[in-house]
């Protein structure tokens, strides 16, 4: 009998009248029936739905599959959440190209493309320090950034500091002598430094990572991706804005008018979102050149931050009562005007004829 050469073995042979031929290989896609090797071209649904979910080489093929399919315009088979759209306005429509205007509500939904249980993570891993992985920054919040939680964070803030601060004034002040009224302009500052704090910021700390980026080796193409890498101006609010979330509870604390506890109550706040915004932002913060400065400056800004908010909001001056308000007005000095006119009197009817007295 003739030995099979390696060519003999790759060749593809027809047995007519006999089984049908069946291809033995450990293939991801591949069925338990009979003659359906020609099948496997047919389409993608077909393969999907012979997908074998226990073999690690089956799924990987599948991610980069839906992955693939993802990036072309086309939705996911198993993803029950909507593709997010690109930053240039292009939708999952039919074309692909066509671009949204900056001017219309359709553009502005893709940044509000989350879910609740998506809300409540980031929530959590803005709170809780080691909870994000490494790659959070740019592979959960770079790939879809959204201003939902952000805005609902700092409106929820705006009036939970704005009524927690009167409530705190009124039981500070609050006697049976002293009127108290409440400070809608706390509304006010406290919107004015809110927004100020999580829009200015972080456009700030995104000029300083493209400013002072580090140059890269274009000899190491593997680390260049890397080493490049700055957020978006986008990231950046969406990561300040879920970092505020702590205070809102701590806000309502405040109220509890103890300066030990409220202090530590600042001092903890800020240390736990503080710390985990350096530990989120660390793939930027290693590729800038003033990393240790940016680093002292956050975690100085979110410290004065809950001191302002403390000190401004919370920390009202003993008012006296009314009756010790003001001082007691002295007693008037006995006027002299009427002295003098008395005196005045007497020399003019002395100086008259007849009515001096010998």
């Amino acid at each position: 009998m003739e030995t099979p050469t390696a060519d003999d073995l790759l060749q593809f042979r027809d047995y007519s009248g006999g089984a049908p031929a069946q291809i033995n290989v450990n293939s991801p896609t591949h069925g338990g029936s009979g003659g359906s090797g020609g099948s496997g071209g047919s389409g993608g649904g077909g393969a999907n739905a012979q997908r074998q979910r226990g073999d690690p080489l089956a799924d990987l093929i599948y991610d980069m599959t839906s992955s693939a399919q993802g990036f072309g315009g086309a939705a996911s088979p198993d993803s029950s959440q909507p593709q997010n759209s690109s930053l240039d306005g292009s939708g999952g429509g039919a074309g692909g190209g066509a671009k949204l205007s900056l001017f219309t509500i359709e553009y502005y939904q893709q940044f509000f493309n989350v879910d609740t249980y998506m809300v409540l993570e980031r929530i959590a891993n803005s709170m809780i320090p080691k909870r994000a992985a490494g790659n959070y920054l740019r592979m959960n919040i770079g790939e879809n950034p959204d201003l939902y939680g952000p805005f609902w964070i700092t409106v929820t803030l705006i009036f939970s500091i704005a009524i927690s601060g009167n409530i705190a004034s009124y039981l500070q002040q609050a006697t049976d002598s002293y009127k108290w009224h409440y400070n809608f302009h706390l509304v006010s500052y406290a919107a004015t430094s809110i927004f100020l704090y999580a829009n200015i910021l972080p456009a700030v700390l995104w000029a300083l990572f493209k400013y002072s980026l580090k140059p890269v080796d274009s000899a190491d193409a593997v680390e260049t991706d890397s080493a490049s890498y700055t957020p978006s101006l986008l990231s950046l609010m969406c990561i300040y804005g879920y970092s505020l979330a702590i205070y809102i509870p701590v806000s309502i604390l405040w109220v509890i008018n103890i300066s030990l506890l409220q202090w530590l109550l600042v001092i903890t706040a800020a240390l736990l979102s503080g710390t985990v915004l350096i530990a989120v932002l660390t793939p930027a913060l290693r590729n800038s050149q003033f990393s240790l400065f940016l680093i002292v400056g956050i975690l100085s800004a979110h410290v004065v931050l809950a001191a302002g908010f403390l000190l401004y909001f919370f920390h009202n001056p003993t008012v006296l009562p009314l009756d010790a308000a003001a001082p007691a007005p002295a007693a008037p000095a006995a006027p002299a005007v009427p002295a003098a006119l008395k005196a005045v009197t007497q020399a003019v009817v002395n100086a008259v004829p007849g009515n001096q007295t010998h």
